[in-house]
This record gives structure tokens, C-alpha cells and sequence, in this order.
């Protein structure tokens, strides 16, 4: 099983019971041949972790990252 971030915050939203706050808003941008990607986590509706590559799975793994930090070592503790 794959351990980036996008599967950890998963897993731990699933452990503390809130797998159904998860949502990601997913941007694309740019000429094709540089396009970009934009990814923001947010969990009950707010930004949590935002992330930005030229590869979609790197955007939203960056952004997931973000957002584990935010819950367990940040102010989203007991969420």
C-alpha cells in the first residue's frame, strides 16, 4: 500500500471518523505543453492544504500533507 500523504490523511480521517468532510477543488491552468495543477484539501468545506505541480497526484499529495500537519499538529486537533 502506498504511504504518501493523499493515503495517510485518508486513513486517519477514516480513524477519527470524518473519511466524509474530505474534498479536494482540482484546477488545471496553462498552455498545454506547461500546464499546472492546483489542488486544495479542505475538510469540513475549509482550505486546509493547497498544493501546486506540473503533475495532478504531486498537487494534491503536497496539499494533503498540508492538511495532516493542520490536524495533528496544529489547531485541528480533536476535529
Amino acid at each position: 500500500m502506498s504511504n504518501d500523504a493523499i493515503s495517510r490523511l485518508n486513513q486517519y480521517l477514516n480513524k477519527i471518523g470524518k473519511a466524509a468532510s474530505l474534498s479536494w477543488q482540482e484546477c488545471n491552468y496553462g498552455p498545454p505543453h506547461d500546464s499546472k495543477w492546483t489542488c486544495v484539501c479542505k475538510i469540513d468545506g475549509e482550505p486546509r492544504g493547497e498544493g501546486t505541480s506540473t503533475h495532478k497526484h504531486t498537487a494534491k499529495n503536497i496539499a494533503a500533507e498540508q492538511a495532516l500537519h493542520y490536524l495533528i499538529d496544529g489547531r485541528g486537533q480533536g476535529v
